[in-house]
């Protein structure tokens, strides 16, 4: 079997793990892992790290995804808050409801929140922001926004304001 196999499989067993822990949502799969690209699961977190070589021996990329249900009832806004306070962030961007995002130069990080109390995503990407890494990040969003029964309430992701 081809590693990159073995990495998908992975991701996808972590997803169908999590989503039996859930009776009420389907929680959004994550996306394949790129070849080349090496996965872990530490917890509740994915992290995708890209490859490396004997000249370049840490990941240019790491992208970590994070699902949880405890959230102690806090929105995506208190969350991403506390996020930010922890890190010393830039002030966080509302794109929508329930889906904010913030820039945290000292730790050389930056965040997308989007869920509801007790349902709740968290991407973060440290490094370069490369073609595979923006991939990974749109197609997971947009499993998770786009996901039919992601969120009880439906508005989640979308821009009314």
């Amino acid at each position: 079997m081809k590693p990159g196999i073995i990495k998908l499989l992975c991701a996808l067993a972590a997803s169908v793990v999590a989503s039996s822990a859930m009776a009420d949502f389907k929680v959004a799969t994550y996306p394949p892992v790129p070849e080349s690209w090496s996965v872990t699961i530490e917890g509740n977190t994915v992290i995708y790290e890209s490859p490396v070589s004997k000249k370049q021996t840490t990941p240019l990329t790491k992208i970590l995804f994070t699902y949880t249900k405890r959230t102690e009832n806090k929105n995506a806004e208190l969350l991403m808050l506390e996020y930010v306070k922890k890190h010393e962030c830039k002030e966080p961007s509302k794109l929508g409801k329930g889906f904010y995002t913030a820039s945290c130069s000292d730790i050389g990080r930056d965040v997308v929140i989007v869920g509801e109390p007790n349902n709740m995503y968290q991407i973060e990407i440290a490094g370069d922001y490369n073609s595979v890494a923006l991939e990974l990040i749109n197609s997971y969003l947009n499993a998770i926004v786009g996901g039919k029964k992601t969120f009880e309430d439906r508005d989640i992701g979308e821009n009314k304001d």
